[in-house]
């Protein structure tokens, strides 16, 4: 049974500071997860003399994201229990130091340790920031909810090239992009402290009247959800070069304009979020992005002709970023008010953490089928999703009106 979309919509009333410095948090994302990648090669350089010193570099771009999905339904019981603003503070400060240390550290295993200590303060970060968001009055918080990922898909545009200039003069000074959390510090001071704090009398009256448990029916199918979208992702980013150059495309320069062309697409779509959602409702906009990405992963995995695979991988990118802010929507409204935190974290915690498990799945896909028999796989799992959705809403909208 799929829950209904959440109709209340009381909430807090935050000053415009306060929800730019949740807003803010969106960049650390992009930041904690993927800015040492341009620089993975020189750190395998660097310590080539380490035992097993190319796996162990491998890690240090994949580490956080475990820690971090590992951290983040932790997380958000922590946030209901104390509130945002007493976990999202220490959090930035543990992620300064352990982001921007590894410049300092000669030594891969202290490097590896500081990755895995980022992952946990990323997971007090990105889940404190949705929490606060998400006690927002429902119309606004939807609109937020769909700014935070423009913001993190923004950060994208414009990390990269940063990192990249800074890892050109040293792999070392890559690490230096760690310390713009310091910042973010005094917005983050001026949250109201009782922010996201679940209050205990309200939890009770919940659990007295039934409110569902945090994994439930509607909560199952959500995680679904959010391991399909961590995963696909990356289908863009790591997949689309590969099978680029498997139809004859060879310059590298041509290889990056899909992912580009994705990533900007992916910013654009997102600002429209809020109006989707007003127009769709949640399950809505999850049946129609889930179509158009199938569909979009399919015509990229029977096409060889360039500009048809760029166009399928632009729409494919655009649709899954309109997945990411509607699991933090559906996460808040198909849980009990005083799990909504923790559903987050789940959630999110879910869809990052399935991105480790993407090369284990296409493996032996792309061992039988081939590249293109891979999106063609992930094309047509996508679209049983959006059926799943279209079938478990029905269903729950026959009780609803029998009840």
């Amino acid at each position: 049974m799929m829950a209904q979309d959440s109709p209340g919509s009381h909430g807090a009333v935050l000053a415009g500071s306060v929800i730019a410095g949740l807003l803010f948090c969106g960049i650390f994302t992009t930041i904690g997860l993927f800015a040492p990648s341009l620089v993975l090669p020189q750190i395998a350089a660097e310590f080539a003399g380490v035992p097993h010193a190319e796996l162990l570099t491998e890690l240090v771009g994949t580490l956080a994201s475990f820690s971090f999905a590992l951290s983040a339904p932790v997380a958000g019981m922590l946030i209901a229990r104390h509130g945002c603003r007493a976990i999202i503070l220490p959090s930035l400060i543990l992620f300064t130091i352990a982001g921007a240390l590894p410049a300092l550290l000669h030594d891969l295993w202290a490097i590896l340790a500081m990755r895995v200590v980022l992952g946990i303060a990323l997971a007090g970060i990105f889940t404190g920031a949705l929490a606060g968001l998400g006690a927002l009055r429902q119309d606004v918080r939807v609109r937020m909810f769909g700014w935070f990922s423009v913001i993190g898909g923004g950060c994208a545009i414009l990390l990269f090239p940063a990192v990249g200039a800074l890892g050109h003069i040293d792999w070392r000074l890559a690490f230096t992009v760690y310390l713009l959390a310091a910042p973010a510090v005094a917005l983050i001071a001026l949250l109201p402290a009782a922010l996201g704090r679940v209050d205990r009398g309200r939890a009770e009256a919940d659990r007295a009247t039934g409110a569902q448990a945090l994994i439930g029916p509607a909560m199952t199918v959500l995680l679904v959800l959010a391991g399909f979208t961590g995963m696909s992702m990356l289908m863009g980013p790591i997949y689309a070069p590969l099978y680029l150059t498997q139809i004859g495309v060879t310059d590298t320069r041509f290889l990056a304009i899909p992912v580009t062309l994705g990533a900007v697409a992916a910013v654009l779509v997102t600002m429209g979020y809020g109006k989707l959602h007003r127009l769709l409702g949640i399950r809505g906009v999850f049946m129609f992005a889930l179509a158009m990405a199938g569909t979009a992963l399919l015509l990229g995995g029977i096409t060889t002709v360039v500009p048809l695979f760029t166009l399928a991988i632009v729409v494919q990118s655009a649709m899954t970023s309109l997945l990411a802010p509607n699991i933090t929507a559906a996460a808040m409204a198909w849980s009990a008010p005083e799990k909504g935190a923790a559903a987050i974290g789940l959630a999110n915690g879910v869809m990052f953490g399935s991105q480790l498990l993407l090369p284990f799945v296409a493996a032996p896909i792309r061992a039988s089928a081939g590249l293109n028999g891979m999106f063609m796989a992930f094309g047509g799992a996508i679209l049983v999703l959006a059926l799943l959705v279209l079938v478990t809403g029905a269903t729950q909208g026959r009780r609803s009106a029998l009840a």
